[in-house]
């Protein structure tokens, strides 16, 4: 067996997307884990709007859809009364709504997306080392007390916090304990007569989250109120105050565990890469750590691609930490304030957290701004090295393609670039026609852009684009705006395609 262009190491969420995102785009890729089954049960549980429209451009939406439960609305409690409710539905896309589902479920729908193009984990291998060399990697790997070497040409940690890739590529991973443990158990509710498919969030001294899973089934967070007491009575006691008939019943999966928050120091050091919790570790209270791996995943899916396909320069990996990393600090640093939200003491602190909480759901415009970023809609690349155009009050380079406007987004779901001219108002449609006809033969072939479509748009979705005559848009395989050109020039897409290949 000839050696793969690509080792991914971790068939957690992040592994397998990534993995699968190789495989589709035609590169060999051998995706490692050192257990010998999949996880039957792991914490996290929160599937975001961000993450379905990602599993939407790989066409396995519905799979998710068909067994997760919908929550467009998080119930902020606290101090015996409700602070407010976040509106998830209220944000501009189809997916308003947190998807409740265990992480081995998600790992199961991935892991059959995988093997339907082809791919499939290899299990129980344990990397034990690496070695670099000018032209790829070296690795070790035990598999049932025998050990081989297998070589790639480019190395990816998608193994978790304790990253056996990171701590042998030698990359620091600074940041802090948190130091109050949480906690967590599955059960039923006995006695719930709220909405099931509602998220709660209760900020008492001894904070509770509930999050609804199928079959009427409920995963409980909690921060323990004593190192060694029974979780469930210690939840229950916070939860009663709210819902005084409520008692948990067929639990299971009761545990304690610890969170970091921590990025790493570098996420690529030649041809070894990080992406997951194995580059960054926050706090469970958002629920951003999965989705944040399954973002990393599909933003280095597409450049690797190129990369190990030999179609552009391994230069276009400079990028990814310089988006990524951002997405990090930001994830990390909500989730030290929710942390510090939460561990707030005595009755002024709590009184003026209370109302700040209250104040900010109260206000539409920043209930709003709160939501859109829970959802994880707010992620941009404005300041990207692969990013071009001049910054815009209508849609910027940089930011993700809306999925408001007459749906256009699907025209931008394929492996590799979607050049859109689009034309508003004041646009010729035949000027708009012989633009897309010339980009269309520019890039008849090429392995950067898959695809030119011209559209004229109505009125109502010129606004919201902020486009009056030609503008072109250079849409990527993640569907963030590569570039954004007004005006009816095709060396500006030209320029854009030279940079990403180098």
């Amino acid at each position: 067996m000839r050696d793969p262009d690509v080792i991914v190491a971790g068939a957690g969420p992040t592994g397998l997307l990534l993995a699968a995102e190789l495989v589709r785009r035609g590169v060999t890729c051998e995706l490692v884990d050192a257990h010998d089954a999949p996880l039957g049960w792991d914490r996290a549980t929160i599937v975001h709007s961000r993450s379905m429209q990602i599993f939407e451009a790989l066409g396995i939406e519905d799979r998710f859809l068909d067994v997760g439960v919908r929550s467009p609305r998080v119930r902020i409690r606290a101090g015996g009364r409700e602070l407010g409710v976040m509106e998830l539905d209220k944000v501009e896309t189809p997916y308003g709504f947190d998807l409740g589902i265990s992480e081995n479920v998600t790992e199961r729908i991935i892991t059959d997306h995988l093997e339907r193009l082809g791919g499939q984990v290899s299990r129980s291998n344990r990397l034990t080392g690496l070695e670099q060399e000018a032209e790829g990697v070296v690795v070790t790997l035990e598999h049932d007390g025998e050990v081989r070497v297998a070589r790639a040409n480019w190395l990816v940690g998608c193994d978790g916090y304790h990253s056996t890739v990171r701590g042998l590529a030698g990359i620091e991973y600074p940041g802090t304990d948190i130091e109050a443990e949480w906690a967590v158990f599955d059960a039923t509710l006995d006695g719930w007569e709220e909405p099931l498919e509602v998220q709660v969030a209760v900020l008492d001294m001894h904070p509770v989250i509930l999050t609804p899973l199928p079959e009427g089934r409920w995963r409980v967070y909690m921060r323990p109120a004593t190192a060694d007491g029974d979780l469930v009575e210690e939840a229950t006691a916070t939860i009663r105050r709210y819902s005084p008939g409520v008692t948990p019943v067929a639990v299971e999966n009761a545990v304690r565990f610890a969170c970091h928050s921590r990025i790493a120091a570098a996420y690529r050091k030649g041809r070894i890469l990080l992406a997951g919790d194995a580059a960054h570790a926050c706090t469970p209270a958002e629920g951003h750590g999965m989705n944040t791996g399954l973002q990393d995943a599909f933003n280095l899916g597409w450049k690797l691609a190129l990369v190990a396909r030999g179609d552009v320069s391994a230069a276009l990996l400079d990028s990814y930490e310089p988006e990524r990393r951002p997405v990090a600090e930001l994830i990390v640093g909500s989730g030290d304030a929710a942390e510090s939200a939460q561990a707030a003491v005595g009755a002024t602190a709590r009184a003026e957290r209370d109302a700040a909480i209250g104040g900010t759901l109260a206000d539409p415009d920043a209930a709003h701004h709160e939501a859109v970023a829970a959802s994880e809609l707010n992620r941009a690349y404005p300041d990207s090295p692969i990013v071009v155009g001049a910054p815009h009050d209508g849609l910027a380079p940089g930011e993700l393609f809306p999925e408001t406007p007459a749906r256009l987004h699907r025209l931008a779901h394929r492996a590799g670039h979607t050049v859109l001219v689009l034309g508003g108002p004041s646009a010729d449609p035949a000027g708009i026609d012989r633009l897309g006809a010339e980009l269309a033969a520019d890039f008849d072939g090429s392995p950067v852009v898959e695809a030119v479509v011209g559209r004229r748009l109505d009125a109502a979705v010129a606004e919201q684009l902020a486009i009056d005559g030609v503008t072109v848009l250079a849409v990527r395989p993640d569907r963030f705006v590569g570039l954004r050109h007004d005006g009816g020039d095709p060396r500006a897409v030209r320029d854009y395609v030279a940079k990403l290949t180098g």
